[in-house]
């Protein structure tokens, strides 16, 4: 059943007249890493105090119930384009919770491999047979599916190519430096290197820009802390430890250039729309993923030639396997032939909305989750926030059932295809947006919701405040020395900080158009079981055995991500903190003014941003008092102006035109970092020209960006 949006919320509308600090998570949770601190802890109450109607909520998650759904969602196929009988369940489910439900196709750009094969060929010419998916598991019934997704990158190139290759670390710019200076030739050679540090698209697009005919991606041990076999740790499925086999697939789009469908960079994408070349946007060499088992016989092949990891004196360019030394070759005689043909053609793919209609017609609260999956399997990603997302649902269902409206219209989104890169959502947001842009008061995203058991999150800096109060309600599962709340778990993981919106999840598109966003889950660290990332073993059967046994943790996540649509959605005052998004404006400042001093750019003057963010902090603390006034005197008139001033001020961050050379990136506070494709540089446009050493790009970016604060401060403006 398909509808428009807009149509049914109008029609609702009259009828009611008369919404890490650990790179556990590899590329994905590097935006939780590198920012200061935003947070001080602070007194929990305990056992914390709820209301009757946040205790309706937080009883209604049921351990045993979202262990069911976790099922469902990780015994079928549901790579993006291949799931719409999972689409339809879940459309039903939301119905059967109490409110209307939908599908909303989008015909979008997808890759999948027609043959990918590697294999290594030796001086000796032996060779060694790359397996490119993972081991079958008696114990994991899923590794022995029929239909199991090969290991893949999409948007991939296709080509077939045999040469000397070379190791080059992590793959950042200054990895590749290192060869250069060296006098290592990389024309037309392969490039090997170590997942982690910087999104994997990154690592291939810096291997073409430096001539080099493919890519070819492992995961080392040492993305995995202390939880390695050589220090005693029994690999999945007898242990915690990673399994040798194990393979992290992903996209390697140019994340940091595009969110969406690479054919409609920039416009909606429907069957009758104009079609772009995806050239710009998608890498023109191939990439294979590999399996560390599979990683170390070409570690090995390369030994004693090309500069050593001592020479290199590169963090992070030493892995963690004992018995390599990491040397960048190449080896004379040593050969890749990768051979990778990829298919690209238009699919469809759907959304599931849901909506509960509120009593106010121009509020809106989006949460979202997206529900496509490399694998079978996809138990943390996405599948543990799919599972959350069904209870959520009966949970809201039953306030639904004693009478409960919401002040503001609630949506949900099950999003497809964000793995090829936000495609769903994106594509959403683009066809809805001028609607998204007058009503929407925020978006919440919940994707890996458990992956081990650290709680983190990343937001604008007006919701932090209240995201942090809504921790301090839920109590955590036993087990955990010292943690009774969620919000105590957070900030021993986090030590308080909160970093920026990058990209690498379905948030980028709302926060991007200027739409209050966060994105929460929990992910685990180096002293805690592997998380399999993208891998066949991101199953029902690690989840339920290491990960989070009893899902727990899931119900945890569950009670917490109620409480902030709850309040979000019902609050008479949007429960937003307008100073602290003033202090969070003024750390990105000291940020940048960092990046700037450390530079080769000279004579920039910051003070347009500076005087900006002083008028903007001027006036959020004039209406967090008119708010605060307003709510203690129960001024109906004066709380809708403050609501609307609370709702559309993110919109005064958007850039109309983009950031330079990247138009689907408008959010001039933070954005994906050019060099690391997921996580956020903060005044991103300026960052971008202080680091290509454009001084005058730069200082016209710096009164852009001071122009844009002061419109969100006009915004606020009430009185004078």
């Amino acid at each position: 059943m398909f509808r428009s949006l807009s149509n049914f919320i109008l029609l609702g509308n009259l009828a009611y007249a008369c919404q890490t600090d650990w790179d556990a998570l590899s590329q994905r949770s590097y935006h939780y890493q590198k920012h200061n601190r935003h947070a001080k802890r602070t007194e929990v109450e305990y056992p914390p105090t709820l209301s009757e109607t946040e205790s309706i909520l937080v009883n209604s998650f049921d351990n045993k119930s979202i262990s069911d759904w976790s099922y469902y969602y990780t015994h079928g196929d549901h790579l993006g384009s291949h799931n719409k009988s999972m689409a339809e369940w879940t459309a039903q489910k939301w119905r059967d919770a109490g409110f209307d439900a939908w599908l909303e196709e989008f015909p979008i750009w997808v890759t999948y491999p027609e043959h990918s094969s590697l294999t290594l060929i030796r001086p000796d010419n032996t060779s060694h047979e790359a397996n490119l998916v993972e081991d079958v598991l008696a114990e994991d019934d899923t590794s022995s599916y029929p239909n199991l997704i090969p290991a893949y990158h999409a948007m991939s190139a296709s080509g077939s190519v045999t040469a000397e290759y070379v190791y080059v670390g992590r793959g950042t710019r200054a990895d590749f430096q290192v060869l250069k200076d060296a006098g290592i030739d990389l024309k037309s050679k392969i490039a090997l290197v170590q997942y982690g540090g910087i999104y994997r698209g990154t690592k291939v697009k810096n291997a073409q820009d430096n001539g080099m005919a493919g890519c070819v991606i492992y995961t080392d041990p040492a993305e995995d802390g202390d939880i390695t076999e050589e220090n005693g740790y029994e690999a999945y499925p007898n242990g915690p430890a990673r399994n040798p086999s194990s393979i992290q697939r992903g996209s390697v789009r140019f994340s940091s250039l595009y969110s969406g469908d690479p054919t409609t960079v920039g416009w909606a994408s429907s069957n009758d729309s104009a079609r772009g070349d995806v050239e710009p946007y998608n890498p023109s060499i191939p990439s294979i993923p590999l399996s560390m088992k599979d990683a170390l016989q070409l570690l090995a092949a390369l030994e004693g030639n090309g500069v050593s990891a001592e020479r290199a004196n590169r963090s992070g360019w030493k892995g963690a396997f004992s018995n390599i030394t990491y040397d960048s070759g190449p080896t004379p005689g040593a050969l890749i032939n990768i051979t990778h043909l990829m298919e690209g053609y238009i699919a469809p793919v759907w959304d599931v909305i849901g909506v509960i209609n509120g009593t106010s017609p121009d509020e809106v609260v989006v949460v979202g989750n997206h529900r496509d999956a490399w694998v079978i399997g996809g138990a943390a990603d996405p599948n543990s926030g799919s599972a959350i997302m069904i209870e959520l649902a009966n949970a809201l269902g039953k306030l639904l059932a004693k009478g409960w409206k919401p002040r503001r219209t609630i949506i949900l989104g099950s999003w497809d295809a964000e793995e090829f890169g936000l495609q769903g959502s994106t594509e959403w947001v683009e066809t809805h947006l001028p609607w998204l842009q007058t009503t929407t008061v925020a978006y919440l995203n919940m994707d890996v919701g458990v992956s081990g058991p650290r709680t983190n999150f990343a937001g604008s800096g007006e919701i932090q405040t209240f995201v942090i109060e809504q921790m301090k309600k839920i109590l955590y599962p036993e087990g955990f020395d010292g943690i009774s709340t969620v919000y105590d778990m957070w900030f021993n993981s986090t030590n308080g900080t909160i970093s920026p919106l990058g990209s690498g999840s379905d948030y980028a598109s709302f926060y991007q158009n200027g739409i209050a966003s966060i994105d929460v889950g929990s992910s685990n660290g180096k002293t805690d079981p592997v998380y399999h990332y993208h891998s066949n073993y991101d199953s029902y059967h690690w989840m339920s055995t290491f990960a989070d046994p009893g899902f727990r943790i899931h119900t945890a996540m569950g009670q917490f991500l109620s409480l902030v649509v709850y309040h979000v959605a019902d609050d008479p005052l949007i429960p937003w903190d307008l100073p602290h998004a003033a202090t969070v404006l003024s750390s990105y400042f000291s940020e940048l003014n960092e990046t700037v001093s450390t530079s080769d750019v000279e004579g920039l003057d910051l003070g347009p941003l500076e005087d900006a963010i002083t008028e903007f902090t001027k006036q959020a603390e004039n209406i967090d008092n008119i708010g605060k006034q307003a709510l203690a005197f129960n001024d109906t008139n004066m709380l809708g102006v403050v609501n609307s001033k609370y709702r559309d001020f993110p919109r005064g961050f958007a850039s109309a035109g983009g950031l330079p050379g990247r138009e689907t990136f408008k959010n001039i506070i933070s954005a994906p970092g050019i060099d690391n494709g997921y996580g956020a540089d903060v005044f991103p446009a300026v960052t971008d020209n202080v680091n290509g050493g454009n001084q005058t790009a730069a200082q016209e970016w710096i009164e852009k960006s001071a122009r844009a604060v002061l419109r969100a401060a006009e915004i606020l403006r009430i009185g004078e």
